[in-house]
């Protein structure tokens, strides 16, 4: 299997996906990671990770959470603008925009859970690299995670000298961004802090023909500030952060339409857009909202006591608020009187780690973890020719508390100089408690009145790794992991309590990979091909009366993931990566019809997962050269990305597929010597329109709605580093 993951991975394209950058000749840097509590070369970690350098982040202009998709080879991450609603798909397993339910891809910030994902979704501000981690994670990492993670490591105060770096943006639709940060010592040696901070506006890329006016825009800002201690054997740094946003965002558009279709009797098609959907005109009548903030207060100590072990604490504190009103019926009649929702989270979590000194024959990781949060969610719609009395609205309010115990711990024994056996275990439990009421004064939902109820899961998991070192620059691995996920709530209107809670989710994963350096160390590849088996695999089914959330019995994922790196010649970089991800249902007979289908419930068993292309590629080459004799030299990028074609919503409708698609992006630039970097850039060079996600349209009989990517974005870049 090694042998043909090499021999596979020599013929793609050279490319860079999981490396930091080469500034010595051609020789491609080593990138350091510690995706396994420690620091290591990321050739030498047996787990199927891209990792990203902060030096690497700048040059390709990667400034939000967003980017990161265009490095990470099957990963989607979808966001119409709304980060209550974000979604990240790894390997066809994806999070959930539910707050009753745990996400399968976690994200950390400085070693710090988010529990939700919106809480990640921002600004990629002063980073030093980011590392995305496939399959289940759960013996190393404090929180457990069912399907993979993307840790954001941002850059640690510098207590010996002052550093920094400033850049504006600018760009069509009145895009303006500014970010920057500095470093320096209060204490030389001893004490020093850091802070940074950004800012961005840009006008809406929709026009709202009802409103006269365009819609969709953006507002948001951040800041975050360090502090951190140094001794000979103590390191402690201390994080305090906070982002906002308020932005009129987010339309829905009119995506397509049956002959015949209608809201409540009423003709649509008179109503829609000239052009819909890539003309980006929207007609709704109903203003939309979204505020969004959050931050938090974070610790990490590190003691090194007898021996070289190190004691490591993180505890932390964060808040996330967010307050949206949209538009639900698309149209610019007000069927409803729009969906009001307020949510509001706030987390604690502390992790203990003990961690063995490296390079011993026995190298261990053990831990205890605990997490609380508090997730407040309320909500309130009314269909206006459907009131019932009162104001005519329907209110959905829950309470959900939920806490996280763990104990962990992972043993990496070295039999020989080439054989590495690795394995881990993880006890988990989860509590979970929730108050929840369906109170309707309106004929399009059910009064349920108030539901309290509890659950508990505990589970063990582990995972066995065997690595094996070919050559000092080439080496394979295999790995067997155990995953879980609890269960939880359905905290979505309701047509009844029957199926308030799902179950546990289980899954294993087996994965055989390689990792090498070959000439010189001027072309570094990566591959894995995996295969994950998943029992009670959470997703929605229609229980005979509506959508719910609920268990599909079984449902397999497999693929193959390749990323490399290639610097031939002195300024020259190359890089690409490829995925190919198989997700399907094996047993789920309860699955939705697409609308309209004779019978509202379909058996997938055998059908793909939606959202998931079986085939994602991307590549960049940059070439930089001096400019004569002088301090400057030039520069231009290109990049691509491919998805192959998807259906959008679970049910498989074949009136909502997005056919596969390219994006272009390109760079041209001069950085001088001193730091001062002069850019133009073009993102979705060609202006390929693409839906983000689909959905069937509420209260319109045979009508879809959703959300395109951003047009074409032109502008410039300004930066100075010091």
């Amino acid at each position: 299997m090694s042998a043909l993951l090499s021999g596979v991975a020599l013929t793609a394209m050279p490319s860079f996906a999981a490396a930091a950058e080469a500034e010595t000749g051609n020789q491609i840097e080593e990138l350091i990671v510690t995706a396994q509590k420690r620091e290591q070369s990321l050739q030498d970690v047996p787990i199927s990770i891209t990792a990203l350098s902060g030096s690497e982040i700048k040059k390709a202009a990667l400034t939000t959470f967003m980017d990161l998709q265009q490095y990470a080879p099957g990963m989607i991450i979808n966001n119409n603008g709304d980060s209550r609603v974000a979604t990240i798909n790894m390997r066809g397993v994806g999070s959930s925009q539910d707050s009753g339910k745990q996400s399968s891809i976690g994200i950390f910030i400085d070693g710090v859970f988010m529990s939700r994902i919106g809480q990640g979704i921002g600004d990629l501000l002063d980073i030093e690299r980011v590392e995305i981690l496939r399959g289940p994670q759960g013996t190393l990492f404090g929180m457990n995670t069912a399907g993979g993670l993307i840790h954001i490591i941002t850059a640690k105060p510098n207590v010996d000298e002052y550093q920094g770096y400033a850049e504006v943006i600018a760009g069509n639709y009145n895009r303006i961004e500014a970010r920057g940060s500095v470093t320096g010592p209060i204490i030389p040696g001893k004490l020093g802090f850091s802070l940074a901070a950004y800012t961005l506006q840009r006008d809406g890329i929709m026009y709202n023909a009802t409103m006269q006016r365009h819609v969709d825009d953006q507002k948001k800002t951040g800041v975050r500030a360090k502090l951190r201690y140094v001794s000979d054997n103590f390191d402690y740094t201390l994080i305090a952060d906070q982002a906002r946003e308020d932005s009129e965002c987010c339309a829905n558009l009119l995506l397509f339409l049956k002959p015949g279709a209608n809201i409540l009797g009423i003709p649509v098609a008179p109503l829609a857009p000239a052009g819909y959907p890539y003309s980006r005109v929207v007609v709704t009548g109903h203003q939309n909202t979204n505020q969004n903030h959050g931050g938090g207060i974070s610790g990490e100590g590190n003691w090194t006591i007898g021996g070289g072990n190190i004691i490591t604490s993180v505890t932390a504190a964060r808040t996330w608020k967010i307050s949206a009103d949209s538009d639900t019926d698309s149209l610019p009649i007000n069927i409803t009187d729009g969906l009001f929702v307020h949510q509001s989270h706030r987390q604690f979590s502390q992790e203990l780690r003990l961690t063995s000194p490296s390079g011993q024959k026995l190298e261990y990781v053990a831990g205890l973890f605990y997490f609380t949060r508090e997730a407040i969610d309320n909500q309130y719609v009314g269909v206006i020719p459907l009131r019932s009395g009162g104001d005519g609205r329907a209110y959905n309010d829950s309470d959900h508390h939920d806490t996280s115990k763990a104990a962990f711990v992972n043993l990496t024994y070295h039999l020989t100089d080439q054989f590495t056996l690795a394995g881990g275990a993880r006890y988990t439990k989860e509590n979970q408690r929730v108050f929840f009421s369906q109170i309707s004064n309106n004929l399009a939902f059910r009064n349920l009145g108030v539901r309290r109820d509890k659950r508990n899961d505990d589970a063990v998991t582990y995972t066995l790794t065997g690595k094996y070192d070919i050559t000092p620059d080439v080496m394979t691995y295999v790995t067997y992991a155990r995953g879980f996920k609890p269960g939880g709530f359905d905290l979505t209107r309701l047509p009844n309590f029957n199926r308030f809670q799902f179950e546990e989710e289980k899954n294993d994963n087996i994965e055989v990979g390689m990792k090498g350096s070959f000439f010189d160390r001027r072309l570094s590849v990566t591959g894995a091909v995996f295969h994950t088996k998943y029992k009670n695999f959470q997703t929605l089914a229609f229980d005979g009366l509506t959508l719910v959330t609920a268990n599909a019995p079984k449902f397999t994922t497999k693929g193959l993931e390749l990323e490399a790196i290639a610097q031939p010649v002195d300024g020259l970089r190359l890089q690409a990566a490829y995925a190919y991800t198989d997700a399907e249902y094996d047993d789920f007979p309860n699955g939705q019809c697409p609308a309209g289908a004779p019978t509202p419930v379909c058996d997938l068993s055998g059908k793909p997962l939606s959202g998931t292309p079986k085939n994602s590629f991307n590549a960049s080459a940059e070439y930089r050269v001096p400019l004569g004799q002088s301090d400057w030299s030039g520069y231009v990028r290109g990049e691509i990305s491919h998805r192959s074609k998807v259906y959008l919503t679970q049910s498989l409708d074949p009136n909502l597929i997005q056919n596969s698609f390219n994006i272009v992006n390109a760079r041209l630039g001069v950085v001088s010597k001193d730091g001062i970097l002069l850019e133009v850039w073009a993102r979705n060079l060609f202006n390929k329109d693409f839906i983000q996600l689909g959905f069937n349209a509420p209260l319109i009989t045979g009508g879809y709605a959703g959300f395109l990517n951003e047009p074409r974005m032109v502008g410039g870049r300004v930066s100075k580093t010091f």
